[in-house]
């Protein structure tokens, strides 16, 4: 027998449809429903990069793109230490730049392209409810407002906020 936890929190309507058939394909299979997290002993440090992910995704952002990945490693530094926007150039872009074994250079122009296709192809919906303003204005925020701006709504919605 087998068991599998899903989050309700993280299904769409495609993931129930496939969850359906995987229990129609195997009699045996237990699937656990919940909301939130299943208990753990708070080692579980890739809840932010899940949710930075799924935001990122939601919002239309392609994740093939480099800037996608280097996005997430942006928003966790950030999350550590907000400090780390008060130099992006200096500080953040080289930190990423770092742990992805590139240039800092690299870094700004992959970012600036994931949210401009972002930009391009997301819902005018949730571009507004986070930025205040949506793609039909034409103008896209800059790197630093994108990383910001999704940076305080990644932690109002873990209930880490500013100092």
């Amino acid at each position: 027998m087998s068991c599998m936890w899903v989050s309700v929190n993280d299904c769409s309507q495609s993931h129930l449809y496939h969850l359906a058939q995987m229990i129609m394909e195997d009699e045996e299979l237990q699937i656990v429903l919940a909301y939130g997290l299943p208990h753990t002993d708070g080692s579980d440090r890739n809840v932010p990069a899940k949710r930075a992910e799924r935001l990122l995704s939601d919002l239309g952002m392609p994740s093939h793109l480099k800037g996608f990945a280097y996005l997430k490693t942006a928003f966790e530094l950030c999350m550590e230490d907000p400090e780390e926007m008060d130099g992006i150039t200096k500080r953040l872009y080289p930190d990423i730049a770092k742990e992805h074994k590139t240039s800092p250079e690299k870094v700004e122009h992959a970012i600036r392209h994931a949210i401009e296709a972002a930009w391009r192809r997301g819902d005018e919906r949730k571009l507004r409810k986070i930025f205040g303003y949506g793609n039909t204005e034409g103008s896209r925020p800059t790197n630093l407002e994108f990383i910001s701006r999704l940076t305080k709504h990644l932690r109002n919605e873990t209930g880490n906020y500013f100092s």
